[in-house]
């Protein structure tokens, strides 16, 4: 989490109380990388990537950012296919960042992932003006992910209007639909790519490495708070002592920033079928409905 306001934008809108998601991940070189999906904002590299941790913790610092880590819990990391998750990562690495389903993780319903400052047709209105002056940004940022929603190519906000009205269906209610794994995405940069904002990439590496087994789970639905509310984590096995002395109180060690980051619901949801897709804010508590 950076007090950047980009942050905070993210945190305000879905209940999280972090604004990026990254993995530890050793690869077969047996070295440690973080792996991430972002846009350079701080880092020197765009898109689905690898960094050295000892490279990617001094870039965090010199960001400021603050940084939790979190270990999985042993049987977590025993049904863990570290193998598969590094093939995963190589098949997407270099892939852009997800602009394309960037809102789309967390509109869930139609009326009700709306925080009060933001009216239920703010975003269409937005991107409706914004079309005029940029209509390939809208087209990429906000209108392809609609057009696969509804089976159309092409059409801008007022054709994707008028072909959910076809469809008896207003735009909003396209809006909250399912973000399908496996979507490809056109556009500058992307030439048929996977679209993952940072969480879902996380998410992503989670089931490619199978810690979601079978069930049918879009990771491409997943926000910053949906990563870290998973019962995935060690909570028991004694931290660090560098850790408990840093904050004795937190169950998880924070490892950067000069304010104590909490994480409300943190280690309580057990995976579920179609888990996050239906999920209303419920502000101002944004405590998650069993079950969505």
């Amino acid at each position: 989490m950076r007090l950047d306001g980009l942050d905070q934008i993210i945190m305000y809108g879905t209940g999280a109380y972090i604004g990026h998601n990254v993995m530890a991940l050793r690869m077969e070189d047996d070295e440690l990388y973080i792996v991430e999906s972002q846009d350079a904002w701080y880092w020197p590299t765009h898109g689905l990537q690898r960094t050295k941790w000892a490279d990617w913790i001094k870039q965090a610092e010199d960001a400021s950012f603050h940084v939790t880590w979190h270990r999985m819990r042993d049987e977590v990391r025993q049904n863990f296919d570290v193998q598969a998750a590094i093939d995963f990562f190589k098949e997407t690495e270099g892939m852009p960042y997800g602009y394309h389903n960037f809102l789309y993780g967390w509109i869930d319903t139609a009326e009700d992932n709306w925080p009060p400052l933001l009216p239920i047709n703010f975003v269409p209105i937005l991107f409706s003006i914004v079309q005029m002056i940029a209509p390939d940004t809208v087209y990429d940022f906000f209108s392809q992910a609609l057009n696969k929603r509804l089976g159309t190519t092409g059409l801008n906000i007022q054709g994707l209007v008028d072909a959910a009205y076809q469809q008896n269906l207003k735009l909003d209610q396209v809006m909250a639909m399912v973000e399908k794994d496996g979507w490809r995405y056109d556009g500058e940069g992307y030439d048929g790519s996977f679209s993952y904002v940072c969480s879902a990439y996380v998410a992503a590496i989670f089931k490619a490495g199978g810690l979601f087994g079978d069930m049918d789970i879009n990771a491409t639905e997943f926000a910053t708070k949906d990563v870290y509310v998973l019962d995935f984590w060690d909570v028991t096995t004694p931290l660090p002592e560098a850790c408990t002395a840093a904050d004795p109180e937190l169950q998880y060690c924070q490892i950067l920033g000069k304010y104590r980051v909490h994480l409300p619901e943190y280690n309580t949801i057990t995976p579920y079928e179609h888990m996050f897709e239906t999920c209303p804010i419920n502000y101002p508590t944004y405590v998650r409905d069993p079950g969505c």
